[in-house]
């Protein structure tokens, strides 16, 4: 009888090192079908957002040269962009950073006499049937026309919160704000 050889640490590294390379490619290939695709559903999403926050024939891009806005809270809310809507006001797009599940990508029309016109939510990791239910026409209707600082009535404001979604729903309201106070800095 003869004895079976074991494979030795070498050949062991060399199988795994090519199943990396393979499995590498796999994924870059996927990356490069996918993004185009990911690509135009973002812009669609965003074009879409921006008409139901302030409908309008055309929106220029602002720059906002501070990128982030620093709430009375102490929240820090990066500012991803700033849309000027004609002569109604602007659409300022937010990531609001303190969802339950994580960021929240939405955006706030805000008119020329400082009213919210609108809030949509582009993109979340909230959970399903809690926070997700940010995305609700009818809860986000409450937001339009507010004039001041937004906050949910758990923290005194007007804002009733999404059950079970505290969080997120003070996360939207820092992103409304957020938007209020790059409309008051622009002037």
């Amino acid at each position: 009888m003869s004895a079976k050889k074991e494979p030795g640490m070498a050949s062991l590294i060399i199988v795994l090192a090519l199943i990396c390379l393979v499995i590498a490619a796999l994924l870059g290939l996927v990356n490069q079908v996918t993004i185009n695709p990911i690509k135009a559903n973002t812009e669609k999403t965003v074009q879409e957002s921006l008409q139901k926050v302030m409908p309008a024939d055309a929106y220029d891009k602002v720059e906002f040269a501070d990128g982030s806005v620093t709430l009375s809270t102490g929240t820090t809310v990066p500012v991803l962009a700033v849309y000027q809507a004609g002569e109604e006001g602007y659409v300022v797009e937010t990531n609001s950073p303190n969802g339950f599940g994580g960021a929240i990508d939405m955006m706030a029309g805000i008119n020329k006499d400082g009213e919210v016109t609108g809030i949509a939510i582009i993109s979340h990791a909230e959970t399903s049937g809690l926070g997700s239910k940010a995305t609700d026409p009818e809860w986000q209707k409450q937001f339009v026309g507010a004039t001041d600082i937004v906050s949910v009535t758990k923290d005194g404001g007007a804002i009733n919160a999404i059950t079970g979604s505290t969080i997120t729903s003070r996360a939207v309201c820092d992103g409304v704000n957020a938007a209020r106070a790059v409309v008051e800095a622009l002037g």
